[in-house]
C-alpha cells in the first residue's frame, strides 16, 4: 500500500467516524470536502458510502437553503414520529414539491388547525420542519426529507389527495 493509499484510508476512516458519531446525523458537504484535503472527494465519499452500507446505514445527499448536506439514515421508520406526524410531513413535502417550496405558516396553520399544537409543533421542535418567521414560511429540513426517504420519490400531491378522497 502506498503512502497516498494510507492517507486516503485514514481520511475515509475519519469521515466515516465523524458521520457516525455526529449527534445530529447531518453534515454539510462543504465540511466533508475540507476533510478530503487534496484527494478526490468523490473517491473518498464512495468509500465512506461503502463503509456505512456495510454496517447497515445509508447516506443521503440533499439540498437545504442553497447548501448540500449528507444525512445518515438507516432502514425502518423513525420511532420518534407518530403515524399522524408522518402523514403531516408527507403532505407538507408533497405540497412543497407541487405548489411551492416556501409554504406559508398561516396556510399550514389553517390546514392543520386541530393538529398544530401537538403534531406540527413536535415536527418543528425536533427539526423536521423549520419556521422562518421573518418570511412567514415553513420549510422541510434535511432531517424531515431523510425521514421520508423510502417514499419521497412517490410523494405527489394528487396521490395523497386520492387517498383521502371518499370512495
Amino acid at each position: 500500500m502506498t503512502i497516498e493509499d494510507n492517507k486516503i484510508n485514514k481520511i475515509v476512516k475519519n469521515v466515516t467516524r465523524l458521520i457516525l458519531t455526529n449527534p445530529q446525523k447531518i453534515i454539510r458537504e462543504e465540511d466533508l470536502r475540507n476533510l478530503s484535503e487534496d484527494f478526490s472527494f468523490e473517491e473518498i465519499m464512495s468509500e465512506v458510502y461503502l463503509n456505512l452500507t456495510n454496517v447497515g446505514f445509508e447516506l443521503i445527499k440533499t439540498k437545504f437553503l442553497d447548501q448540500q448536506y449528507y444525512i445518515l439514515t438507516s432502514d425502518g421508520k423513525d420511532d420518534n414520529i407518530t403515524p399522524s406526524q408522518y402523514g403531516i410531513l408527507a403532505l407538507i413535502i408533497a405540497l412543497s414539491k407541487e405548489i411551492d417550496e416556501n409554504i406559508k405558516i398561516e396556510d399550514l396553520k389553517d390546514m392543520f388547525s386541530e393538529l398544530w399544537e401537538n403534531d406540527v409543533q413536535f415536527l418543528i421542535e425536533n427539526d423536521y420542519l423549520r419556521v422562518f418567521d421573518e418570511f412567514g414560511i415553513i420549510k422541510v429540513t434535511p432531517q424531515g426529507k431523510a425521514t421520508m426517504k423510502n417514499i419521497i420519490q412517490d410523494l405527489q400531491l394528487q396521490n395523497l389527495l386520492n387517498v383521502f378522497e371518499k370512495e
